[in-house]
């Protein structure tokens, strides 16, 4: 590769990093806000039924006043998610075909882990629309494929990405792929969701089936994991962002 067209690579390389990491912050930020604030606008407009039961997200955005914005902000952040993975992991793995230091199988297997996230990471956004765009009580049926296919799709995609990072961990550093220090954090990080994901897919088995005394306790604990899963989810998709900052200034600095 020519100068010039060197020097073109590293500077798409660096913009496509930064749109990845504005797309990723601007995304998990409103997300995470509005899954918090939709609970909280449903308790004030909707006293008599928080009384009996807390509401969980989906029924909070049941509420149109409540449910359109939600729905807006959805549609504008699960493809901004999607686009942002896109754009930082085909760069990592461009980067690591272009150095050409790392044997090709090992490339082609963390090709096809990037691909599986991709795909994966993609399938969660989707549900995120469909759940946002479908609500109760008209569309239960469309609302809860959508809400299935975000919290099981995102999980998978935020597993496989854990397991991407630890392919990456066991390379040498390159310049404009994952810092082995963010492997470590992200390493620490992944049992946060794990855990939580187990427990709310438990506490989603039993908590029809439980009887008073405990019923109250365990919805009550059921919303609020959900709220916390939600989180950790986005938590452990900010925990990529330095690599991508830090991949951006190498490319600048070139």
């Amino acid at each position: 590769m020519s100068s010039t067209g060197l020097h073109a690579h590293q500077r798409f390389a660096a913009l496509a990093h930064l749109i990845s990491v504005v797309c990723t912050v601007l995304a998990v930020v409103v997300v995470n806000y509005m899954i918090y604030t939709v609970r909280w606008q449903f308790a004030e407009l909707h006293p008599e039924y928080v009384i009996i039961q807390p509401a969980t997200i989906s029924r909070a955005i049941s509420d149109p006043l409540i449910g359109n914005p939600f729905a807006m902000w959805m549609l504008i952040c699960a493809p901004m998610l999607f686009v942002s993975e896109l754009i930082m992991f085909g760069s990592f793995i461009r980067e690591l075909k272009r150095a050409g230091v790392i044997p090709s199988a090992r490339v082609q297997k963390i090709g096809r882990v990037t691909a599986i996230v991709i795909t994966l990471q993609g399938l969660a956004s989707t549900g995120m629309i469909l759940l946002s765009q479908f609500r109760f009580p008209e569309y239960n049926d469309m609302h809860m494929f959508g809400s299935y296919l975000f919290f099981f799709s995102q999980a998978f995609a935020i597993f496989t990405m854990a397991f991407l990072s630890r392919c990456y961990d066991r390379l040498a550093p390159l310049p404009g792929t994952p810092l082995p220090v963010m492997g470590r954090i992200r390493l620490s990080l992944i049992a946060v969701p794990l855990l939580l994901s187990v427990f709310y897919l438990g506490l989603f088995l039993i908590k029809e089936s439980i009887s008073d005394p405990w019923r109250d306790l365990v919805y009550q604990t059921y919303v609020t994991v959900e709220l916390l899963l939600c989180s950790s989810f986005l938590v452990y998709l900010l925990a990529w962002v330095p690599d991508s900052l830090l991949a951006a200034r190498t490319y600048l600095r070139f």
